[in-house]
């Protein structure tokens, strides 16, 4: 088990981060923590993630976690306490009571990492898309598929959605997630995970170049 932890929202964020992770720091590197391996009697899920974020804080504290990067969702507002401004101010409370340092506004598009006046180690922070815009993972996802077979296939499953005939999801919301699972089960492997698309190289890691830069300052 690392000392180095990342605390994300779920399970398949926890797949597609692991791959991230391994090709960017190195394999076992970094232990990738959805909310539920903190408290069993807890689900996933951002607010999950930030009620337990106390749990790593006093891990920092002890010295049984050296170094802490979090990830979570912006979604959308008005709901659910969503959008980038809101989730930011969310997390920043939590660190804050822990006496972090907080920037008077986000370093945007290329993540933040606060340090502490005791000097405890610091904790770095994405709010996904691009820490700035509302989104989620999977607009992240979105904008990783340049080649023209798979962009071609993620404008059809756009177009699928727009003519579908009853809209259960909401739109705003989940457009999306439905977009790149629709995109996933079109895959050679129908259904394949964001890891194994990382890994194929069927995202394009170029350009994911400010998180994979946060991420490289959060764990050096």
């Amino acid at each position: 088990m690392s000392s180095w932890k990342l605390l994300v929202e779920g399970k398949d964020d926890q797949d597609f981060f692991n791959a991230f992770c391994t090709l960017v720091i190195g394999k076992d590197k970094i232990d990738i923590v959805p909310p539920k391996t903190l408290d069993i009697d807890s689900g996933d899920g951002w607010s999950n993630l930030i009620n337990n974020l106390p749990i790593l804080l006093g891990q920092l504290k002890n010295g049984d976690t050296e170094k802490l990067g979090i990830i979570l969702d912006a979604d959308y507002p008005p709901d659910n306490s969503g959008g980038f401004h809101e989730r930011y101010k969310k997390v920043t409370e939590k660190l804050a009571e822990a006496r972090y340092k907080i920037p008077t506004k986000p370093k945007f598009q290329k993540g933040d990492i606060f340090n502490h006046p005791d000097g405890l180690p610091n904790i770095g922070l994405w709010i996904m898309p691009n820490h700035e815009n509302d989104g989620m993972l999977e607009s992240f996802i979105e904008s990783l598929i340049t080649d023209v077979t798979q962009a071609s296939l993620l404008q059809h499953a756009n177009q699928a959605i727009n003519n579908l005939p009853t809209v259960l999801f909401k739109p705003q919301l989940h457009t999306s997630k439905a977009k790149v699972f629709s995109w996933r089960a079109w895959q050679k492997k129908p259904g394949s995970s964001l890891a194994r698309a990382l890994y194929k190289n069927i995202l394009d890691r170029s350009r994911a170049s400010d998180f994979e830069a946060w991420l490289t300052n959060t764990f050096k």
